[in-house]
């Protein structure tokens, strides 16, 4: 992966799983009555924290710190019945990348197209590199 983008994504493996209610929902655009907001469905540690429900807890945070690109992965937590297609702990991984007009006007392309494009190619590039040429 890191050969078909040198450079351009961090890695962000070692996030504290741990985030605010604000980090996990607010800065999501999660609705105050969304289900995954329950107790029943989240572990919540206090008023204010808990175990995130998705890497996506950690988006805003690394925007702020200025990162255009990146990778997070890490486990997630979710109050579910264990069976064989559940279990209250899975890792997750997202990937982020924000584009500047200059890059699609380069390319030619409208910035839909060149977005297209990348993630096509950043997808089939992770696929490659999880599962070799198949």
């Amino acid at each position: 992966f890191e050969d078909a983008y040198p450079g351009v994504f961090s890695f962000c493996d070692d996030l504290v799983p741990v985030v605010t209610i604000k980090a996990n929902f607010d800065e999501l655009l999660i609705p105050e009555d969304h289900v995954s907001r329950s107790p029943n469905d989240t572990y919540y540690i206090d008023k204010e924290r808990l175990l995130r429900c998705h890497t996506s807890a950690h988006q805003t945070e690394l925007l702020r710190q200025g990162l255009r690109a990146f990778l997070a992965t890490g486990d997630v937590y979710r109050r579910d019945s264990i069976d064989a297609t559940h279990y209250p702990v899975f890792h997750q991984m997202e990937g982020v990348r924000v584009f500047e007009p200059s890059e699609w006007e380069a390319a030619g392309m409208s910035a839909v197209e060149f977005a297209e494009s990348e993630l096509k190619k950043t997808l089939e590039g992770l696929v490659r590199a999880v599962f070799g040429d198949v």
